[in-house]
């Protein structure tokens, strides 16, 4: 499949490059382009923990290393034992083997905090929501990855929240497959959803383009009363509240972890399924709403962050959002609107608000009519396309891009990538660390298809929600 320049710049505009994480190498007259920089800036520079966005033990393998260790937790290894293959998944990574670091240290290979995080809470609190006849017992397998030189020291990663222009470029490649009738209902749904949360976008524009200023509580809470009509909201108010724990957590435990190159990811883990339990049956961010006081409440009593200033938080994370749904949800040279003018059709709101007319799309297909039966061909169209821009640009491991917190993956197409695979036997050191050994090595072969969706462990049986 060849792949078209401009679907190759589209595709670098999802990614972040952390070569250049401080170097504003675009456009220069750009306001968001700078707020951009300025924020990179502020969390690398002026936060308790902002050093491990570039100084990480996963950089310092993919910079250092002719051979890496990954590990991946699956409840399906019959199957994949059986048959002899693994596909790739959708989600955060679009089209990869999802993964989280091993760190071989002194002959032993230690399992990241966040898959150890995975093996042992989260992955048992999906498998409780499967039929007792289809439990499997969790497995992990760990890759023995041999980097092609041309992808040392590549770190790149993709930025699920930047996705909005491709999804919605994947609609217009399919939307044949709809007939003008469902075209129709699809758009006229968007658009409502548009106007029904104008005065928040229309608030977050004022603010980045203009002298206005709104009280961070009041924009936090009308940015919370939007998610519910625009899912995306409930994505970017979970990454916000990450990146704060992540990058201003002080716990013992953070600083073990930190002196061994990761950000310590249990605490935001822990906080979503406590505040949001149903998110352990269907793991679908557009109903991650808690309120604020639940948000500082569990920070405080788990002593997650010592001496917590709620005002800095909210104000911190009230900027952020804004930030964000400027930057991810507006077309790219939006300035401020006149938005007394604006006409609510699609083709016009498609000129401003094109990245989020994508992400609405995204969402809505998946419970829209017949498409939740073909759903997984939206999925496939963009992974063939990531595929291709990872090959292009000699990304074999691509991983979130968002923060550098533990959420790694392997590109299945790569065309030169040697990999040996193990099953595993795990032995813990205290209560954080995990040490794995190989055990057999297996005969398997990652394939660049993407897995149905009913065999995710993030997924709920019967919903498809994101």
């Amino acid at each position: 499949m060849k792949i078209q320049t401009d679907t190759l710049s589209t595709w670098a505009d999802s990614h972040v490059f952390y070569g250049m994480y401080e170097h504003n190498i675009g456009n220069k007259n750009s306001k968001i382009v700078q707020d951009e920089y300025d924020w990179r800036h502020k969390l690398l520079n002026e936060t308790p923990n902002g050093k491990l966005l570039l100084k990480n033990s996963f950089f310092d393998d993919l910079k250092n290393k002719d051979k890496i260790y990954l590990a991946h937790v699956t409840p399906n290894f019959h199957n994949i034992q059986e048959n002899h293959i693994l596909y790739p998944s959708a989600g955060c990574l679009v089209g990869s083997i999802y993964c989280t670091p091993v760190k071989e240290e002194n002959g032993k290979l230690r399992l990241h905090n966040l898959g150890e995080f995975i093996f042992n809470k989260e992955m048992p609190l999906f498998s409780k929501f499967v039929d007792k006849s289809r439990q499997k017992p969790l497995e992990m397998i760990l890759f023995e990855i041999s980097l092609p030189e041309s992808s040392k020291n590549n770190l790149v990663g993709i930025d699920y929240l930047r996705l909005g222009n491709i999804h919605y470029n994947t609609y217009k490649a399919l939307e044949y497959l709809l007939s003008p009738e469902e075209r129709h209902q699809l758009q006229d749904t968007c658009v409502d959803r548009v106007r029904r949360t104008f005065n928040y976008l229309c608030s977050c524009n004022q603010i980045c383009h203009s002298d206005t200023k709104i009280d961070d509580v009041k924009i936090l809470e009308m940015f919370i009363d939007a998610i519910d009509t625009l899912p995306i909201l409930g994505y970017f108010f979970f990454e916000a509240i990450t990146e704060y724990i992540m990058l201003f957590q002080d716990s013992k435990k953070v600083k073990f972890f930190s002196k061994l190159g990761e950000f310590y990811s249990p605490s935001y883990k822990e906080l979503v399924f406590y505040l949001c339990p149903h998110l352990s049956k269907n793991f679908s961010l557009r109903e991650f709403k808690p309120s604020l006081d639940e948000v500082v409440d569990y920070i405080t009593s788990k002593k997650i962050i010592r001496d917590l200033d709620k005002d800095q938080m909210f104000s911190f994370i009230a900027s952020r959002l804004v930030f964000l749904t400027n930057a991810r949800l507006f077309s790219e040279d939006v300035k401020l609107k006149n938005w007394d003018k604006i006409r609510w059709n699609f083709d016009d709101l498609v000129e401003d608000m094109k990245p989020l007319l994508g992400h609405l799309i995204h969402r809505e297909l998946r419970t829209f009519g017949r498409y939740p039966y073909f759903y997984f061909y939206f999925d496939q169209h963009k992974a063939l396309e990531i595929w291709n821009y990872w090959n292009h640009m000699n990304i074999a491991i691509p991983f979130n891009g968002i923060i550098p917190k533990g959420e790694i993956g392997i590109n299945p197409a790569h065309p030169t990538l040697k990999y040996k695979s193990f099953s595993t036997k795990v032995s813990k050191n205290g209560d954080d660390v995990i040490y794995i050994k190989k055990d057999k090595e297996l005969e398997l072969d990652i394939v660049p298809k993407l897995v149905d969706p009913k065999f995710t462990s993030m997924r709920n049986k019967h919903k498809h929600g994101a």
